[in-house]
């Protein structure tokens, strides 16, 4: 028996071990590889993805550029930080359209105001940046990462870049053209498209094919910028590094969305011949040609946005749930909790739906047919209670203020037609929202209907000459 025993443990050792070595284990480029169940409301996967501890273990998450932006990156758009521009310190918040409907000698006496008020000297910098909650679609951007991470071990590049970029990038989206040019998930220019096997013309545009976008990445990153970043160091005497270092992972960051030239620059301007935080942070502060702030932020965002991935994929031991609000939908059963209970449980979840709405993991059509869904079991156990809380209690939408952070957030992605229908209904539960016709003002005009926008802006008139006002 002792025997059968023995064999048995060592049996769940062998199996356990098996297991966290396929879970987690050195990949390439020593980086350490976590293997998730990725459920979505489709599907369920194993994806893997890259997880740098040496983040955490050196204290690059702790730095106040990182934690900014990791705040940036969960802002709305209609709110801003208003923040030191050399250290990023976050001083106040403040709302966007509020922000922008001051002249520009008021915002120059607001600043000035912000520096007195923190006994900050006359002349600091002072930077007002609006929430990028819109834009940085990070569980969206989950499935993609898994390709491209295989894409990129694939072609022997180190595929901590693939993961990196993406989320600075266009995490979530596939074809995202920028004002210079780039497009695609790895924003790519046409030269350098071109210049590794890629079709882009009136017909074609494979930059917005994620593998053949990401094997072009891999080759670009391989082949001109982790050699660019060598020359480099080589030349500023730089005598010890190595290619998993994370702040040499960074340079070639800042080699792939500025050019090694400016670089180059940079870095001999810094005058550190030596690897580590000091010389990232030196970089920071240091402009050279072209390389000026939005340069100096992409490594900023890079540390950002890693962190706050992680945080996604790890908030289960093995699980990511992309659509959250399913999760909490599965644990609704009827008749198992008291109506008080279970109206509890379906306001959290049609609010965990709202985020994965503005996560983007569910289409406006997916979210209003699950909202209808919860509103249905609202409606029947208002009627299991009618004499313990009214009916308007279980009536969608609960808050007029959070309805109009969802459809401003529609606006930010230029997606009015949906902004639209969220503010009806809002409209339909608060005729007199003044901020809610504000925002159909703005739809309407975003979406080219100049009467309708011109007819809401009117109604805001009227109603802020009785008086009313914005939501608290």
């Amino acid at each position: 028996m002792k025997r059968i025993f023995s064999g048995l443990i060592i049996f769940i050792i062998l199996l356990t071990s098996t297991h966290i070595a396929a879970v987690a284990g050195s990949g390439p480029a020593g980086n350490m590889l976590v293997e998730k169940v990725v459920i979505t409301s489709k599907d369920t996967m194993r994806l893997r993805f890259v997880h740098s501890g040496v983040l955490y273990s050196e204290g690059w998450d702790t730095l106040a550029q990182a934690r900014f932006w990791k705040q940036i990156m969960r802002l709305s758009p209609d709110s801003c930080l208003v923040n030191v521009a050399a250290t990023r310190a976050m001083l106040h918040t403040v709302g966007t359209n509020d922000w922008h409907a001051q002249s520009e000698d008021e915002k120059l006496c607001y600043k000035n105001n912000v520096c007195a008020y923190n006994a900050l000297e006359e002349n600091t910098s002072i930077f007002v940046t609006s929430g990028k909650s819109a834009f940085y679609e990070l569980k969206k951007s989950i499935p993609n990462i898994a390709r491209a991470i295989e894409v990129f071990e694939a072609n022997n590049t180190d595929p901590w870049y693939a993961q990196a970029i993406i989320l600075i990038e266009s995490p979530g989206k596939m074809n995202a053209k920028s004002s210079v040019g780039a497009n695609g998930p790895f924003q790519l220019m046409r030269a350098v498209a071109l210049k590794y096997g890629l079709t882009v013309n009136k017909y074609s545009d494979e930059r917005e094919n994620l593998p053949r976008a990401a094997g072009a990445a891999a080759r670009f990153i391989s082949s001109a910028c982790i050699p660019g970043v060598k020359r480099i160091l080589e030349q500023n005497n730089f005598t010890e590094y190595s290619e998993t270092d994370l702040w040499f992972r960074l340079l070639v960051l800042h080699a792939y969305h500025a050019g090694a030239g400016n670089l180059a620059g940079v870095v001999a301007a810094t005058g550190i011949n030596t690897g580590g935080m000091e010389l990232i942070r030196s970089i920071w502060q240091t402009e050279y040609g072209t390389f000026k702030n939005q340069s100096q932020n992409y490594s900023q965002i890079a540390l950002a946005a890693i962190v706050s991935f992680d945080q996604i994929i790890n908030q289960a031991s093995d699980s990511v749930h992309l659509v959250t609000g399913n999760r909490l939908w599965a644990g609704y059963s009827r008749n198992e909790k008291q109506p008080e209970q279970s109206v509890a449980l379906l306001k959290n979840c049609i609010t965990a739906y709202e985020n994965d709405l503005m996560d983007g993991t569910i289409t406006f059509e997916e979210f209003i047919a699950r909202a209808g869904m919860v509103q249905k079991e609202l409606n029947w156990n208002a009627d299991r209670a009618k004499q313990t809380f009214a009916y308007q209690d279980t009536r969608y939408p609960f808050n007029e203020k959070r309805m109009l952070q969802i459809s401003n957030h529609m606006l930010a992605k230029r997606r009015s037609e949906n902004a639209l229908s969220l503010l009806q209904m809002n409209l339909s539960a608060y005729p007199n929202s003044l901020g809610t016709i504000d925002q159909m003002s703005r739809a309407y005009k975003m979406s080219g209907n100049k009467v309708m926008a011109q007819k809401y802006t009117s109604m805001s008139v009227a109603l802020r000459n009785t008086g009313m006002s914005l939501p608290d």
